[in-house]
């Protein structure tokens, strides 16, 4: 997370009221990606959920934002997938267009699995990034400008706690 601290303009606290009462200190960070030109993908490419979603830069490579922060966590050591969870709670490493999904790995998967039990069966508002590095695992919700939380977000929030996530281990990045 070293490398997505060092590109934040703004480090700071957003509070988020759970389903259960409860509530939780979310760090987000406001980071500056580059913007890809052209800025989405062409028509066709994959189905309209996604071409209608803006793409940033990493090094220079067009990417959806969700994986551009996890190239930043993979630069300091994290391995990780993006939770599609609006395609079928597909995982990606990579673009869609140039890749396969992949498979969570033991770990990781048994926890995202106690996560979506504890939120009633469902993936709906996972955060966006799951990454691990050693026994270490975190969540990362990608927020491209003028997103906020939303209320799915909220309950699996409260579901990630419950399934003993500590409030530390969840992180939003917003996009400038």
């Amino acid at each position: 997370m070293e490398s997505l601290f060092a590109r934040a303009s703004s480090v700071d606290v957003v509070e988020c009221t759970l389903p259960s009462g409860n509530v939780a200190l979310i760090r987000r960070l406001t980071v500056r990606f580059g913007e890809a030109s052209p800025n989405r993908l062409k028509p066709g490419a994959l189905p309209a959920s996604y071409v209608s979603r803006p793409l940033v830069t990493f090094s220079g490579a067009a990417m959806f934002g969700e994986l551009a922060v996890l190239r930043w966590l993979e630069a300091d050591g994290w391995e990780g997938v993006w939770l599609d969870t609006a395609h079928d709670r597909k995982n990606w490493r990579h673009m869609p267009t140039r890749s396969a999904p992949v498979t969570l790995p033991s770990p990781p998967q048994s926890l995202y699995d106690r996560i979506i039990e504890a939120n009633g069966g469902r993936a709906s508002g996972a955060f966006d990034v799951m990454a691990w590095r050693g026994d270490h695992i975190i969540f990362v919700e990608y927020h491209g400008p003028d997103e906020t939380t939303q209320r799915n977000q909220r309950a699996w929030i409260d579901a990630a706690l419950v399934a003993g996530v500590s409030v530390n281990d969840l992180l939003i990045v917003a996009a400038e």
